[in-house]
């Protein structure tokens, strides 16, 4: 409970970040479909990014839950890391395709999945190695 927790910020927080320091990132569109749905248009740029990192990030949860007999199975031979690199690249380009988020910059990208990918993979590990029943 504790690692999903902490992997939830964590990935939330990354979400955010890399969101907020691409320069040219372009959520006007999901403005205009909020709108279309008389929704208030009063969203911030910066609630929109918080918006679209929880969604990333539910989406990444959801299919490393949904995955796992997969990856306790097959992937305890393979490179471990390649499979949560898969994970956040499918939920960080579904979310941003559904939504139509464009403008991000693929360096910060390709940090987020890297440094993201690394951090699953030895948060897993931790969890592992401990003996408390709260990770």
């Amino acid at each position: 409970m504790v690692r999903t927790f902490a992997r939830f910020i964590i990935l939330l927080i990354a979400n955010f970040l890399t969101l907020f320091f691409s320069k040219n990132v372009d959520v006007d569109q999901l403005i205009k479909d909020f709108e279309s749905l008389n929704m208030s248009n009063n969203f911030s740029y910066e609630s929109l990014y918080v918006f679209i990192s929880f969604l990333v990030t539910l989406l990444s949860l959801f299919l490393i839950y949904f995955f796992r007999p997969f990856s306790e199975m097959y992937l305890i031979y393979y490179f471990k890391v390649s499979y949560y690199f898969f994970i956040n690249l499918v939920s960080i380009s579904s979310i941003f395709i559904v939504l139509r988020i464009v403008g991000y910059s693929r360096l910060n990208l390709l940090i987020y999945l890297i440094t993201m990918s690394i951090f699953l993979l030895l948060s897993e590990k931790i969890s592992k190695n401990s003996n408390s029943p709260f990770l």
